[in-house]
């Protein structure tokens, strides 16, 4: 595994964290980096029937909260094949063999490969051929293929099964977290780049008037504003409240509250993640034609020619 120039470091675990895991992920937080753990094919953690504990989902989360304590990481629980299974289509076979399944009432799933291919619960009664269940297990395995079954009972089609899949999989959650880990990341490098440009405004008029023309435009000072914001992460709700729908004075509260933030910080970026915050807040208050907050908005006065 290489992470000399990766954001954000991903590391893949199955049912237990083992210690080459775990040295894996000390490396990588030594060398500075943030880092992801994944339980992966969280779908067999936990009882299938639900009679013999937590179902998979429950167990997995669990499972994922004692890892996280353990190896001092976020951990989230992923189901890779019903993550690829949402991208497309079942196909024609696979969704008449699951729907064949889901008209049976007297199909159920026992959590073994051997009764769902046909010498357990699901008997030779109904008629779904061996090729078309192995399929299904290689597509959606047992949990997919129950969580398939159940969502048809209830009157999925396809296109909403294939949300439910993804939904399940835990995919949207761990590209969330992605996200999240590696904000600071990309904050930093907004920072490098912005100094680097003003470095060069100082070379020369010219060239420095079209440099500070462009990190004065109210686009960077927005786009600045939403990556110390993505950084800032849940801390911004607990900094800057929400500000009401339609309601431009709220970007002004915004400000106002994240520069007494920026001035209060102890670290550098976190001063410059504020100001960045402020800053933007302010130029989307003055795109709106904001006014301070109960006052009337002033009627500016209307030159007119003079009709001689």
């Amino acid at each position: 595994m290489t992470t000399d120039a990766a954001d954000v470091v991903v590391h893949v675990t199955a049912e237990v964290a083992k210690p080459e895991d775990t040295q894996a992920i000390s490396t990588a937080r030594a060398a500075g980096h943030p880092v992801l753990a994944v339980l992966s094919k969280a779908d067999l953690v936990g009882s299938l029937s639900g009679r013999g504990g937590d179902g998979p989902i429950a167990a997995a989360r669990a499972r994922c909260a004692d890892l996280s304590a353990l190896i001092g990481v976020p951990i989230r629980p992923a189901i890779g094949l019903l993550a690829v299974a949402a991208l497309d289509d079942l196909g024609d076979d696979l969704w008449a063999a699951l729907r064949t399944l889901a008209a049976d009432p007297a199909a159920c799933l026992d959590g073994s490969i051997t009764g769902f291919l046909g010498a357990g619960s699901l008997g030779a009664g109904v008629d779904v051929p061996a090729a078309a269940r192995e399929r299904l297990l290689d597509t959606l395995d047992l949990f997919g293929t129950a969580l398939a079954i159940a969502a048809i009972r209830r009157g999925a089609g396809p296109a909403q099964l294939r949300t439910l899949l993804r939904r399940i999989s835990g995919v949207d959650a761990v590209l969330a977290e992605i996200g999240a880990l590696g904000a600071e990341v990309r904050y930093r490098r907004v920072l490098g780049a912005v100094a680097e440009l003003e470095a060069l405004a100082v070379g020369g008029a010219a060239l420095g008037e079209r440099i500070s023309g462009f990190l004065s435009r109210d686009d960077t000072v927005v786009a600045r504003m939403a990556a110390a914001l993505d950084m800032a992460g849940d801390m911004a709700g607990e900094v800057a409240g929400e500000a009401a729908p339609g309601d431009p004075s709220g970007h002004l509260a915004r400000a106002v509250r994240w520069q007494r933030y920026s001035r209060a910080s102890g670290s550098d970026l976190h001063r410059a993640c504020g100001a960045d915050i402020a800053r933007g807040s302010l130029r989307l208050w003055s795109q709106a034609c904001a006014t301070l907050p109960g006052e009337r908005p002033v009627e500016l006065p209307v030159e007119r020619e003079d009709p001689a």
